[in-house]
């Protein structure tokens, strides 16, 4: 008889697999563990002496996760046979796994405050990555020879065994704090500590601190109500404080403390933060061993929480925290969170590398990520990372900067790969579908089967000259552009003088004299509007076309009746949602199908997420689930043009 223990798992990643396999080997208990099916199985002897010590431990160990979900257990005569997902050997970039935080943080630890402390299962691996396949010598650790202790752990450490970049203070990378006057190098267990310490009580005092994390490079200082920041991110040093400052969901605190360690915008909550940041604010939880150690010296320090601006090595700051490695970073996952729904807005880390099928010969680049096959196996990741590559075709995004010189290349436009990206994830290749493609834009889809058409283009947007083009809208248009003046002659000028390519949300941000000039900042603004039912804005003027110039008017004109910024963005996202509900149905009755994808980086908003549900939650509308929603899925949607 086997007990047998289930936990769902919607990743393909195998790390909390591999936590599992090396727990058993610690304990010395014999364990089958399988992945596949969207759940993790594992299963020993019921008799087995070690069974309660073993599960009992296991708890120590794992992490939470975005991709861990409801568990249970049984007991079976056989351990049971699922269909396991091939285990990539691709390099993670999540945060320290328990085990490893452990070992930072434990003075008797050869790797105590050494941040660079990674397993097989966790850490910072990507960003030493040269290029594939993923061995020691393709990485920026081959310059280091590993010392007598690690060599062993090579062996004898379940977690560690055979571990590409395995390392410790003794063999490992150093770090240096420079200011105008003097250079701090730790290389020594008190060294590493004091560098942190020093750095946390600068922040303290007020300094800014620029410090190089295996995310790039990233200056963090104490936020005050002089600092613009809007554009900054809120770094919360302590899990208890959370629910103090931030109004959250269990959801999004689960998120923000899970070893994927995203970024998510959420409601503050304490009347200091509020006067920092407004309604809501952009949250991290420290996610790598650079920003863990800083925010236990922070803590020390008596601080909860910093900000931090992503930046270059030559931001100006009081002190600089910096290593000789040259890492590469990726972008920053966003989180989206609606209920029990999870999305992944926009970003690389968490998700990618990625393997995917390619039955064709073919290579994809899209926003510097490219589809490529090594050693038999495709793999998404950033283009650099390729030296070789060798292809029958090349599909390249339209617009992208980059001249492949191949004599078999092909543009293709976002919206096809997105909704591409969509159908092969949801195994829908083939079937006939409505799709709707908002990120900037707004596109309604058709696809029959072998090819995805445009079935409402959207009217292009053009920021120069925009006054004229308002005043020629329609009939009383021309009187608005004067009265718009008259009330708000600040904004009326920057628009006037508008030139070159401006997104339509950069240029309604502007319009309702937003410090974030961005969908993000729409978004964030829309999250503040804590009533219900919003305005109806013009979405539409002709032939069911989007006209931005419209959409544009219909907002001036609410602006000069009154109407708060805060309820006029939350009613941006509400009529889209109407607008979008109506569309829809009628391209379904017209091609008879119930398959209704959706992508872009646009939905990942409250209100018009929740509206959607409303208008289209009976055809259960499909998005992307271990990709992005957002331009990132282009590379993956690509493949099956």
């Amino acid at each position: 008889m086997y007990f047998v223990f289930e936990l769902t798992f919607t990743s393909k990643k195998p790390y909390i697999a591999k936590l599992i396999v090396a727990h058993a080997q610690t304990v010395q208990i014999d364990v089958t563990v399988q992945q596949g099916e969207g759940k993790i199985l594992f299963a020993c002897k019921r008799d087995d002496a070690k069974l309660e010590h073993f599960l009992q431990t296991l708890e120590q160990v794992l992490p939470a996760s975005l991709f861990l979900g409801k568990s249970r257990h049984y007991f079976a005569e056989e351990v049971p046979h699922i269909n396991e997902v091939h285990e990539d050997r691709l390099p993670l970039n999540i945060a320290p796994c328990p085990t490893c935080q452990k070992e930072m943080f434990d003075v008797s630890s050869r790797r105590y405050y050494y941040p660079f402390t990674s397993c097989n299962a966790c850490g910072s691996q990507h960003p030493f990555v040269s290029s594939y396949p993923y061995e020691r010598e393709h990485t920026l650790m081959k310059f280091f020879v590993p010392c007598e202790a690690c060599k062993e752990e090579l062996s004898a450490n379940p977690l560690r065994k055979d571990y590409l970049l395995i390392s410790c203070i003794d063999c490992g990378i150093n770090v240096r704090m420079t200011d105008a006057k003097s250079e701090r190098y730790a290389n020594g267990k008190g060294e590493y500590r004091k560098l942190f310490e020093v750095s946390a009580r600068a922040i303290a005092k007020g300094k800014k601190v620029l410090m190089k994390t295996m995310h790039g490079y990233r200056k963090y200082f104490m936020p005050t109500e002089n600092d613009k920041l809007a554009t900054t991110t809120l770094m919360m040093c302590d899990a208890n404080r959370l629910n103090t400052h931030l109004m959250m969901v269990p959801q999004e605190f689960n998120a923000l403390l899970s070893i994927e360690r995203p970024l998510l915008r959420v409601a503050t909550k304490s009347d200091e933060l509020k006067a920092l940041y407004g309604s809501s604010v952009l949250v991290k939880y420290p996610d790598d061993g650079m920003g863990m150690l800083l925010a236990r010296e922070l803590l020390n320090a008596g601080l909860e929480y910093v900000a931090y601006v992503e930046s270059d090595a030559n931001e100006e700051a009081d002190f600089l925290v910096d290593f000789d490695i040259p890492i590469v970073p990726q972008r920053d996952m966003k989180l989206f969170i609606n209920q029990d729904a999870k999305l992944f807005v926009s970003g690389e880390r968490i998700l990618f590398p990625m393997e995917a099928e390619n039955p064709k010969d073919v290579v994809t680049v899209a926003h510097d990520l490219a589809a490529v096959k090594v050693d038999g196996k495709t793999i998404i990741d950033n283009f650099d990372h390729f030296e070789k590559v060798e292809t029958a075709q090349i599909r390249v995004l339209e617009g992208e900067a980059f001249e492949s010189g191949h004599s078999n290349e092909v543009r293709f436009e976002q919206w096809k790969a997105s909704m591409l990206s969509v159908l092969s994830e949801h195994g829908k290749l083939g079937e006939k579908a409505v799709g709707v493609h908002f990120d900037g834009q707004l596109y309604f889809l058709y696809y029959n089967g072998k090819e995805v058409i445009n079935a409402v283009p959207p009217i292009p947007f053009e920021s120069d000259h925009l006054w004229e083009k308002i005043r020629t809208l329609r009939e009383g248009s021309e009187r608005l552009p004067d009265n718009y003046r008259k009330h708000f002659p600040e904004i009326y000028e920057r628009l006037d003088a508008l030139e070159g390519k401006h997104d339509i949300f950069e240029v309604t941000a502007m319009v309702l004299g937003l410090d974030d000039e961005s969908l993000e900042g729409i978004s964030a603004e829309a999250l503040s509007f804590l009533g219900k039912g919003g305005l109806q804005i013009d979405t539409r003027v002709k032939d069911n076309r989007f006209d931005n110039y419209a959409f544009l008017s219909s907002i001036m004109s609410y602006q000069i009746a009154g109407v708060e910024s805060n309820y006029l963005c939350y009613s941006i996202y509400e009529s889209f949602g109407d607008y979008i509900g109506e569309i829809v149905p009628q391209l379904i009755e017209k091609v008879k199908t119930r398959n209704v994808v959706l992508s872009g980086e646009t939905f990942a908003n409250q209100s018009l997420y929740g509206r959607i549900q409303r208008t289209l939650g009976t055809y259960k509308p499909m998005m992307n689930q271990n990709l992005p929603i957002g331009k990132e899925n282009a590379a993956y949607g690509a493949l099956y043009l």
